[in-house]
């Protein structure tokens, strides 16, 4: 139930607002703030770096092919095409959201037959008004009119505020969507240019095991080796050239990946292996973990959204006050078409609603309760996404380091093991080992440089990670 009251006269106004003002307020709930603070660390582990710069796309991928399929993907990729409409969605909202601040204008016209009741004050009055026509008295309005609710309390600003951070909150999903997505295309791009090398180094030594193949072959026409040592060599040689189609396939799946997320429909995707080198050195700087809050789309999405549901609740609170509108017209209206326009047909109407709720409570403190829950919910939301960033960061951050030492103790095993197979080879031509060293040199050296190029591509892969963990690779970066 709500009182609607027809208004008239300054003084009166003041009065009645005041008495429901105070009627309504004495029972709003008291307001409720999180008092709970976000707490970011001063540093990262141990790292005392504080400039933070994060480069832009061409300089920190320097592969001019990766830089093309980022490029399309940012335009193609059907995900962020998606987003860019959720973007636009929201940004009706908030054209939406906007509407209630601004008087609402319409033009009023209609037309009518009416017949009065004799005992009513229309009836008697029509009846003894010989122009009028009767019994049935037609009626024809034209005129405009307008309606206004005075945001006394706030109530529509919050709407408005809580509808513009939704807003940006879209965009910077679609800005993290777009780190998402750049990301992910230069990973699967080293996952690709790893593969191809793998299959480079499988084939290697397919045409090594063959060579060994062959002489053992001879060896044993000789009466040097038995059928035995032949048989060895020959699964191993068919357990590499299995392990080639498996690198193969990887190949087709990473390249079919690659142009799903990149909106093509070509068979193969271009790249330049020979620039598959170990990183020496990261373009990042790591910065302190407060910059996070102003870089990552994430964290700003959950502040955007925490701030949302403040607004909210400042709205929902204001639903317990009254609220005040005014409504206006202004036109013509005639029981005859022909006297539509003249001055005495004129007529003009103000009306004042000050209307605050008594009855229907219970639905206004569910929707504040609401609002309120979500509101704290967002905090904690916000809260969990900069600790996961923190974390995040130092994780990457070990291991970048952890897989460059990795990489280095293997690059210096693959090289021993690289020599064990010549020496195993000599030893065999000169009896002092058996085939089974040799067979187990060169297993040994595949499994190691194959070791190699997954470190390798791990070494990318956590430069990449580290990079995005920061918040880079969005449009913001000037991509």
């Amino acid at each position: 139930m709500r009182n609607t009251i027809k208004i008239s006269g300054k003084a009166t106004i003041i009065g009645l607002l005041t008495t429901v003002v105070w009627a309504s307020g004495c029972i709003t709930p008291a307001e409720t703030k999180t008092t709970e603070g976000v707490n970011v660390p001063t540093r990262y582990n141990s790292s005392t770096d504080t400039t933070f710069s994060l480069p832009g796309l061409q300089q920190y991928f320097a592969d001019k092919w990766l830089q093309e399929l980022v490029n399309r993907a940012m335009t193609h990729n059907y995900d962020l095409l998606a987003a860019t409409q959720r973007t636009e969605a929201a940004r009706a909202t908030l054209l939406g959201a906007r509407a209630p601040l601004a008087p609402a204008l319409g033009i009023n016209t209609f037309a009518s037959n009416i017949k009065y009741g004799r005992h009513t004050m229309d009836g008697a009055g029509n009846a003894t008004t010989p122009e009028v026509p009767s019994p049935i008295v037609p009626s024809y309005m034209l005129g405009v009119s307008a309606g206004w609710e005075v945001d006394l309390w706030g109530k529509l600003r919050n709407r408005k505020k809580a509808a513009q951070m939704r807003f940006w909150g879209t965009q910077m999903g679609k800005h993290l969507l777009e780190t998402t997505v750049m990301t992910d295309v230069a990973n699967a791009y080293y996952d690709l240019i790893a593969a191809d090398e793998e299959l480079k180094i499988v084939q290697r030594n397919v045409q090594l095991q063959e060579t060994a193949l062959d002489m053992v072959r001879h060896q044993k026409e000789a009466g040097r080796a038995n059928e035995l040592a032949v048989k060895q060599f020959a699964a191993q040689l068919m357990r590499t050239q299995a392990m080639e189609f498996a690198a193969r396939q990887r190949i087709k799946a990473t390249e079919n990946y690659l142009l799903t997320v990149t909106g093509q429909w070509t068979d193969s995707v271009g790249r330049d292996t020979t620039i598959f080198a170990p990183v020496t050195h990261s373009m990042v700087k790591q910065g302190v973990p407060a910059q996070l809050l102003t870089n990552r789309p994430d964290i700003m999405r959950a502040e955007l959204d925490l701030k949302a549901t403040g607004a909210d609740v400042a709205a929902a609170k204001a639903a317990f006050l009254p609220s005040l509108t005014i409504n206006a017209n202004v036109g013509y209206n005639t029981y005859h078409p022909e006297l539509m326009f003249n001055p005495v047909s004129a007529t003009a109407g103000l009306l004042g609603t000050l209307a605050g709720p008594l009855l229907n409570r219970k639905s206004i403190k569910a929707a504040y309760g609401q609002a309120k829950a979500e509101n704290k919910e967002a905090w904690y939301r916000y809260g969990q996404q900069v600790l996961t960033a923190c974390n995040e960061v130092r994780t990457r951050m070990s291991d970048i380091g952890n897989v460059e030492k990795e990489y280095r103790l293997q690059e210096q095993s693959t090289a021993q093991l690289r020599q064990a197979i010549v020496i195993s080879k000599d030893l065999y031509k000169a009896g002092y080992a058996n085939y089974l060293e040799v067979v187990t040199a060169q297993q040994n050296v595949l499994d190691a440089e194959l070791r190699l190029i997954e470190t390798r591509k791990r070494l990318h892969l956590a430069h990449i990670n580290l990079y995005r963990a920061l918040g880079g690779g969005w449009t913001r970066n000037g991509q």
